[in-house]
């Protein structure tokens, strides 16, 4: 059995008591799906952000800092979807695609400069870029590439003070490995960690369970919005 790195990051946003109106972006994830066919590396990349319905300056009809990780030029992404989930956010869908020319480890990543204002745990949210990014390791030795394991269960929740909250991404991974999870520091511009970050604070814990991917916090002791990191690691079982 075999860790590999490759993994999904991508922002939590929650919101306890009342909904806060932010401004910007307020979550965002990443997924690399191999199409092939096997060996020319040909990938499909998809990018799904979440924000503010009402705000014209969180609106994306396109990514225009989207990076495959393999020193190519910066691509842009073309919305191909806009969905209104309600409570004033958005779901935007975004898909590019490319061939990656061999073994090695790739970082598909991107930057907005808006994120979501007066989020609780990053000082100074307004100012600090967005920012989501996903791994891809590619072996010869090990056969078809693999894809990005799933979330199934959206990035934004809302909880209440003073009581306990789980949040589960529900994440499952197309090629059938297990997956572990992890949380980790979120990050800003040049996917740097965010200077100043803190995990949200508990009255009791807050922490991830790796095997079940369930994040618990226990409990929410202030009103406000609050972004978290997350990452999958795959599990990969050799015959």
């Amino acid at each position: 059995m075999v860790l590999k790195r490759f993994f999904i990051l991508f922002f939590f946003l929650f919101i306890c008591s009342d909904f806060v109106q932010a401004t910007h972006n307020r979550a965002g994830e990443m997924y690399l799906e191999f199409v092939g066919p096997f060996p020319t590396l040909y990938y499909k990349g998809t990018i799904i952000t979440y924000t503010k319905t009402s705000s014209s300056a969180a609106d994306r009809p396109t990514l225009d800092s989207v990076y495959w990780g393999d020193g190519s030029p910066r691509d842009v992404f073309v919305r191909s979807q806009k969905i209104d989930l309600g409570n004033d956010i958005s779901k935007n869908i975004y898909i590019g695609f490319h061939t990656y020319s061999g073994n090695g480890t790739y970082y598909f990543h991107f930057e907005d400069p808006n994120r979501n204002s007066d989020v609780v745990n990053i000082p100074n949210s307004v100012e600090v870029p967005f920012y989501v990014e996903t791994q891809l390791i590619y072996n010869p030795f090990q056969g078809q590439p693999n894809s990005s394991p799933i979330l199934t269960y959206p990035p934004i929740d809302q909880g209440c003070l003073n009581r306990i909250f789980i949040h589960n991404p529900g994440a499952y991974d197309p090629d059938g490995d297990s997956l572990s999870y992890e949380l980790t520091v979120c990050r800003g511009a040049n996917g740097d960690p965010i200077p100043g970050y803190t995990f949200p604070a508990a009255s009791t814990t807050f922490n991830m369970n790796a095997l079940t991917g369930d994040l618990t916090w226990d409990a929410p002791i202030q009103e406000g919005e609050y972004n978290v990191a997350l990452q999958n690691h795959r599990v990969e079982k050799w015959k």
